[in-house]
């Protein structure tokens, strides 16, 4: 499972801004690649988007930083992310849930709430989501790749997109048997390779319920 979730990151090079379907909020570079400008102590709000879960709390060990466990979109996803990971927005409005987050070392990390049925195939699913991915105006140079969290299927892509600036981003589409999320990662270097090990400990631990 690491393993292919591994490969399944590396596989993006150059990411940065991208389109994230249903009219979400736009990332901020300078709040992604300047985390000295992102607030330090959780924006007004954030006790909504983001509620602890002392159970999923993990020391992973002496290369990486804290884990802290948490639930996020309404109750609908949990896992264990960076503790030194800042919130930079989110809502929970129903149907409309989202969440992202700022790494000190250069990266954002956000999960979106999509409004697919759980209960649709993974082409409806997709298709409707490459139909969003053009109508903002961007691109999925990388599509379809097939991957897994350590509780859920999933499918892996590249988006590309001209304006405002041309950039890049890795976006999963997760599927439980209860709903559909979109997991973007942005980034602003070449590759993931120094990422990698913290994402793949998110990924390897996320549960979409």
């Amino acid at each position: 499972m690491t393993r292919l979730l591994y490969s399944v990151l590396l596989a993006a090079v150059t990411l940065a801004t991208a389109s994230c379907g249903h009219s979400k909020p736009p990332v901020d570079k300078r709040t992604v690649f300047d985390p000295g400008s992102a607030p330090t102590g959780g924006p007004e709000g954030s006790r909504d988007w983001e509620q602890p879960m002392p159970a999923l709390d993990r020391a992973v060990g002496a290369k990486h930083a804290p884990f802290t466990g948490v639930s996020v979109l309404r109750g609908g996803v949990r896992f264990s992310r960076p503790a030194r990971w800042m919130i930079r927005d989110g809502s929970a409005a129903p149907g409309q849930s989202y969440i992202r987050y700022v790494s000190p070392d250069a990266y954002s990390f956000a999960l979106y709430e999509r409004i697919d049925s759980a209960g649709d195939s993974w082409k409806v699913i997709q298709q409707r989501y490459e139909d969003d991915v053009s109508a903002a105006g961007a691109k999925a140079v990388g599509r379809n790749v097939p991957m897994a969290t350590g509780f859920n299927q999933g499918r892996a892509y590249t988006i590309e997109r001209a304006q405002p600036a041309p950039s890049r981003s890795r976006e999963i589409i997760v599927k439980s048997e209860n709903r559909v999320v979109l997991v973007q990662i942005v980034s602003q270097g070449a590759d993931l390779s120094r990422l990698s090990a913290d994402l793949l400990e998110v990924l390897d631990h996320l549960e979409v319920l």
